[in-house]
């Protein structure tokens, strides 16, 4: 049985765990299901509850990361809600990494909602704005 009442509330405790490190709570954000998929920015596709884990957990143990989302877009219909969210994560080199990604989530027959999918991709690099010619 989950613990967040809506998609938002398990949204919200996902980031939360990442920028912690909280594995037991990634646990709880994610559905224990065979259809679990979660997709990490450029690789393939890791399937069921346990395999999500193991490869949260190895991220998780280098500290997790500092990251900032924005939820864009949010379509509800019944036990499944689709969320867009812009992600911001800091590397550890100083440099910023923008990704796009797609969260399905899954309300229980209890009514708790958890994550069912998780796919991330790489935004484009924004184009920096030119210095003006300087005169010599």
């Amino acid at each position: 049985m989950s613990m967040f009442n809506t998609a938002d509330e398990a949204e919200a405790a996902f980031y939360a765990a990442f920028s912690s490190a909280d594995l037991e709570t990634m646990k709880r954000v994610w559905a224990d299901s065979a259809h679990a998929v979660c997709i990490h920015p450029m690789s393939a596709p890791l399937y069921g509850h346990a395999a999500i884990i193991e490869s949260w957990s190895a991220i998780l143990q280098k500290g997790g990361g500092r990251i900032s989302h924005q939820t864009l877009y949010r379509h509800v219909e019944g036990n499944l809600a689709v969320h867009g969210i812009e992600e911001r994560l800091l590397l550890p080199q100083g440099v910023e990494a923008r990704m796009h990604a797609t969260h399905v989530y899954l309300r229980d027959a209890a009514g708790g909602w958890q994550l069912l999918a998780h796919h991330a991709s790489p935004l484009p690099v924004q184009d920096q704005p030119k210095p003006e010619a300087v005169l010599h």
